[in-house]
Formats: structure tokens, C-alpha cells, sequence
């Protein structure tokens, strides 16, 4: 079983409820609507209603459903468009009879044109070109709404009985403890200014050991009178441990992605350049059941609430009669793909597990569509198996898990692996084994001084280290005065400067300290080949004009830096990150014995499939009414907002 990312609750409330309901909503653009006239030739017959091919075609707005038009790819999406339309026309019949008021309606119209800033009668024509863009008359959308008003009171009419018990409430947290856990925060302090080149000086004197408080004190345009102290209160100057909102993303980001103590180069972010010197990284922590009780309960009840709306749609699913249309240009190929005991999987779950995937969405092209079918869809099918593995295995748990087939399957693999342990001499070995995890990348800030000899570049060096005292001005000066080229790389990282600096920087010790400059060092004096310059005539031969090569010659630098080495966390610093990883391992560990013992026990057929690949181009509606495609806004007034 491949590992899983932590349950998210907000997740899972978004896809309890309505999200279920709307699975066609999900795959549409714009208004998130589809259907409106039932025009247009039929394609599928639900229990003797049709899908037409107008409803098709607005659902193929959606440009997932045109990256890829031929081929199996091409074939998985039309299965998939099809069958997102056939769950939203069982739920369209079971809702038919809920009632739902015109003022309902009005309001939802008014709701929409509000959050798209078409509110009242002087953005009417805006409205309706907002609703044409999408194909729609103001008459479609408000039918469109009123079914979708409908849909959800029946939903909430089959969920409004739901409630889930103490013991399932416990069970549930239980089994989903890693998503109540306090946040990841820092103890930090910042510099903020709006110059960059005083960023990364500031940054190379703290890296140098300057105390970075006083720095802050002295430079930050925020918080310096609190010594930068991230949640320090008004007169205070210690930090307080802050989660990731008390920073610009970017900021934040860098800051937390140190893992640890250790200090940020500059970031810009509106503006400003950061600088943030983490002093400790607060891990998350676990709480207690009392602590986020209510929370818990509202959670498992969206949950369940979810895991009824699945069943209802299966059972809507499994009693309705599909028949393709005579003539239909399409085709509805469900075949089962894979049988785990009893059950069943299509290849129409199939294509929603691989498809729904965001990430598979947004590279999908026919350029990428082989690795679809020869990777990621083999990947999803081996994870439905298991999946429907520990659903049927969860029933023999004796456990009251509650939410969605696949809810109830995750469940089940938390439970079997809640006793998992991560020993010292475990920690220790996960720790030796991946010191790369751990690693502190080195740094640094380096200026370059070029010269056309080598006397002149050692008669600088010696100064530089003669000097009692260097400032940036004073250093400018000396650097004037002895002729030098001067070019500041500022803030770098291994690769990042040309091959014999970085060399010079990261790979060797040939630099000497600065006693004008504390934490900063000189280096050796380079001798850096360079092309010379070209002659302004070329060099006549003797039967024609013939241009010479220029020849190189040598360029004496020296470098000036505050480098910070590469080094490795120790164990203490990472000990928390380490732990999660044994623990991870260890549950995967034992979910995959269970799972393998279901194996032993449960007969899993995976079944062979055609492989014949036809296109999937949707034709235009032989009898399409003039408004579904150009409304006419002179006949398709929207109602006055009231």
C-alpha cells in the first residue's frame, strides 16, 4: 500500500454533501451549471430520460474533457463525462418532486449575481453576457438553479436524520488523530527593510555572527523595537512561537523549510526584503479528545453525513436502467475491470480515481496521455484493489467506522496500524541512513576584486589584512584606491557562481580571516583566464583577409566572503521529524500485513479489457435552440433584482 498524506478534515467536510451531489458541477466551468434545454439528439437514456447532446457539449466546456481526443485517454474521458452526467441525472429524477418556491430561486439569482459583481438592474446586460459566455439564457440558468436548489434540499432531506454516537465520535478521532494536532510554529526574530543591497548586508553580518537582535534593533523597519521578536507583545523583546500566518507566504515558507534553527537569506515580499533567524522549530503536538471535542463531533457528522450521500447515489446507480440511444455518436462501455470478492470495479470508477487526480489534470496533453495509461492509471487500480481490501476488511474489525467506502477503508488501515512504535535504536538508524534529509546547505555572501596583475591583486590582499578596521565605505576606498574591478554576486549557493569561484568558495580552505572585517575572509589570489579583447582590424594573409582568434589572458581576483558551511542537523535538532518518519513506516508496515492477510483471504481477479481506441469528438446538435447557443437579449430579461 503507498503511503497517504494525514486525513484532511476540511477536505473531507468538502466533499461530504453537496460536492457528492454536484460531481458534474466539479468538472464544469464558469457558473458551474450543465444541462438547461434538454434539446439536442439523445446520447443516453436514463430510466427512459434522455441525456442529450446539447448537455454533453456544455459539459465538454470543461477543457479536461478536450486535451486529449484520441485513444484510450480520449476513451477514459468520454466514459467519464458520460458517467458524471448520469450521476447527476439520477439525483436531477430522485429530486424531482422536492419543491422548491420561486422566491428560493430569486434569492440563489440574486446570491450568484452578487458574488460576480452583476448585482441590481444596472448590471443586467453585464449578467446576461456573463450567463452567454457560458451558453446560457437567463431562463436556462434560473432553471438550472432551481434543480440545483432542488438537488440539495432532497440531500439534506436524506441527511438531516444523520446523527453519529459518543463511540463513534471516538472512534473517529481515534483513527484520525494526526489531523488534531496543534500547528508547526517558530521561534524567530525578523529584519525587514526595503533595500536589497542593505538586505544582503545585513544578511552577510549576521551570518558573520553579528548579534541579530541588534541588527534589528538598528536596521528593520518593523517590530525594531522589539528586537524583531516574531509575537512579541508591545515593550517586549523575547518571541513567542508563531504559526505560518504571522508571515508573508514566501517568507514563511523559507522560514519554516530551514527545519530547524538557522537563518533565512533575504526574501522579497511586497516590498520588502526579510530576513528571519529561526531560534527554534515547535513541532506539531498532538491534543487531547476534550480539547477539540466539538470540533471532532461536527467533523464525524459531516463525515457520515458524506458516507449517506455515497450510498444513496450507489443505490441510485444500481436501479436505474441505462440504454444507449439509437443513432448516439457515443458509446457507454462500463466494463468491471476488477473483482475483489463480490465486488466489482469498473472501469468508470477506474477513470474517476485517475482522472479527479488535480495534478493528472493539469499536465494531461497528448504528449503525456501514454504515461496516463502506462503509469498512473495501473497505480490507481492497484490502489482501488486495496482500498476495496480494507473496506470488506474494516466490517471484520468490529468496529463503528463511519463515512464514505473509501473513509470507511482508511479507517480501518488506521486502526490496524495504531500501535505502531519508533524504538531509539530505530530513530537512530533512520537518522544515519538519511543524513541527506537533514542537511544544512551552505552559503555565502562573496564579492569579487579583479585585477590585471598579480602584483596589484596580492598588494590589495595584504592591505585588506593589514586593515585594523574595514566598513563597506572604507572598503570601496581601498578597493578604488588599488584599481580593482569590483563585482558583488551577493547572496549565493553551490552552482550558483562561475566554476572557479565556486570552486575557490565551497570546495576549498584557501582563505584567510579578516581582522578588519570579523567573520569575514580573503582568499588566495585566482588567476582566472579571459578572453582578450578583439583587435579592432583583422590580420591580413597573404592571399586574403584572415580574422585571428584572440588569445586569452589572465585575470589575478580576490575574493572577500562570509561563508557558512554545508552541515548536517544533529539528532536532537530533527528528532521529531525523524520519529514521524519511523512511526509512517512502521504503519505502513503493518497495514500492509493486513492487507496482505485480506489478500489470502479475498480473491482478487483483475480481468482483461479491449484495447480498441476510437476518437471522441462530440457532434453538433441536429435541433439546437437558437438561445442555448447566442441568446437573444432583447428575449431573455433577467428577472429585476428585487
Amino acid at each position: 500500500m503507498r503511503s497517504r498524506k494525514r486525513l484532511n478534515i476540511v477536505i473531507i467536510i468538502l466533499i461530504s454533501l453537496g460536492l457528492l451531489v454536484g460531481m458534474v458541477v466539479t468538472f464544469t466551468p464558469g457558473l458551474g451549471v450543465t444541462g438547461g434545454d434538454r434539446s439536442g439528439a439523445p446520447v443516453l437514456l436514463i430510466n427512459g430520460a434522455p441525456i442529450n447532446e446539447l448537455q454533453v457539449l456544455r459539459a465538454r466546456q470543461n477543457p479536461l474533457f478536450t486535451r486529449v481526443t484520441e485513444g484510450e485517454v480520449a476513451n477514459d474521458l468520454q466514459l467519464l463525462l458520460l458517467d458524471q452526467l448520469i450521476d447527476s441525472e439520477v439525483i436531477r429524477q430522485a429530486a424531482a418532486r422536492t419543491p422548491v418556491s420561486g422566491a428560493e430561486v430569486r434569492q440563489a439569482v440574486n446570491d450568484f449575481r452578487a458574488a460576480n459583481n452583476v448585482a441590481g438592474p444596472a448590471n443586467d446586460q453585464r449578467y446576461l453576457a456573463l450567463l452567454r459566455n457560458a451558453g446560457l439564457t437567463d431562463a436556462d440558468f434560473r432553471r438550472l438553479t432551481e434543480q440545483q436548489l432542488r438537488e440539495q434540499k432532497f440531500i439534506d432531506s436524506v441527511i438531516g436524520q444523520v446523527s453519529v454516537t459518543d463511540e463513534e465520535v471516538r472512534l473517529f478521532f481515534e483513527v484520525n488523530a494526526a489531523a488534531y494536532r496543534t500547528e508547526e510554529r517558530i521561534i524567530a526574530r525578523q529584519i525587514t527593510v526595503a533595500d536589497a543591497a542593505l538586505a544582503t548586508e545585513l544578511y552577510a553580518r549576521a551570518l558573520a555572527g553579528e548579534e541579530f537582535a541588534a541588527l534589528a534593533r538598528q536596521y528593520s523597519t518593523q517590530r525594531a523595537d522589539r528586537d524583531g521578536a516574531l509575537g512579541a507583545a508591545e515593550g517586549m523583546t523575547t518571541p513567542v512561537p508563531v504559526s505560518r500566518a504571522a508571515l508573508p507566504s514566501a517568507v514563511a515558507d523559507a522560514a519554516f523549510g530551514l527545519g530547524g534553527a538557522g537563518l533565512t537569506p533575504p526574501i522579497n515580499a511586497a516590498g520588502l526584503y526579510y530576513l528571519i533567524q529561526v531560534e527554534e522549530l515547535v513541532p506539531a503536538s498532538p491534543q487531547s479528545f476534550a480539547e477539540v471535542e466539538a470540533q471532532v463531533r461536527q467533523d464525524a457528522l459531516a463525515v457520515k453525513q458524506s458516507g449517506e450521500v455515497q450510498r444513496l447515489l450507489r443505490t441510485l446507480r444500481d436501479g436505474a436502467q441505462i440504454v444507449v440511444a439509437p443513432e448516439s455518436p457515443f458509446r457507454f462501455d462500463n466494463p468491471v475491470v476488477v473483482t475483489v470478492g463480490d465486488a466489482q470495479i469498473t472501469a468508470a470508477e477506474l477513470v474517476r480515481a485517475t482522472y479527479g487526480d488535480p495534478q493528472i489534470q493539469q499536465f494531461l496533453n497528448p504528449e503525456t496521455a501514454s504515461l496516463v495509461t502506462l503509469f498512473f492509471k495501473p497505480n490507481r487500480l492497484a490502489e482501488l484493489i486495496e482500498l476495496e481490501l480494507a473496506y470488506q476488511g474494516a466490517r471484520a474489525l468490529g468496529q463503528p467506522f463511519i463515512g464514505t467506502r473509501e473513509q470507511l477503508a482508511w479507517s480501518a488501515l488506521a486502526y490496524v496500524s495504531r500501535e505502531a512504535t519508533a524504538t531509539p535504536e530505530e530513530l537512530e538508524a533512520f537518522y544515519q541512513a538519511n543524513q541527506s534529509r537533514f542537511m544544512v546547505p551552505a552559503r555565502a555572501v562573496v564579492s569579487s576584486y579583479s585585477f590585471g596583475s598579480a602584483d596589484a591583486a596580492k598588494e590589495f590582499r595584504s592591505a585588506l589584512l593589514a586593515a585594523p578596521e574595514l566598513g563597506a565605505e572604507s572598503l570601496a576606498q581601498l578597493a578604488e584606491a588599488h584599481g580593482a574591478a569590483v563585482e558583488a554576486f551577493g547572496v549565493v549557493a553551490p552552482g550558483q557562481l562561475p566554476t572557479e569561484l565556486d570552486s575557490a568558495v565551497f570546495r576549498t580552505n584557501a582563505f584567510e580571516a579578516l581582522p578588519g572585517l570579523p567573520g569575514r575572509s580573503v582568499s588566495d589570489v585566482l588567476v582566472v583566464p579571459e578572453a582578450a579583447p578583439a583587435e579592432a582590424e583583422a590580420v591580413e594573409a597573404q592571399e586574403e583577409a584572415e580574422v585571428i582568434t584572440p588569445d586569452t589572458v589572465n585575470r589575478y581576483l580576490v575574493l572577500v566572503a562570509v561563508r557558512a558551511p554545508e552541515r548536517v542537523r544533529s539528532l536532537d535538532e530533527v528528532r521529531a521529524q525523524v520519529e514521524a518518519a519511523v512511526l509512517a513506516s512502521s504503519r505502513l508496515q503493518l497495514q500492509r500485513l493486513w492487507l496482505d492477510s485480506l489478500r489470502e483471504q479475498i480473491p482478487v481477479v483483475e480481468l482483461s479489457q479491449p484495447t480498441d481506441a476510437v476518437g471522441f469528438e462530440a457532434p453538433e446538435p441536429e435541433s439546437e435552440a437558437p438561445d442555448a447557443a447566442e441568446p437573444d437579449d432583447e428575449g431573455a430579461e433577467p428577472e429585476p433584482t428585487p
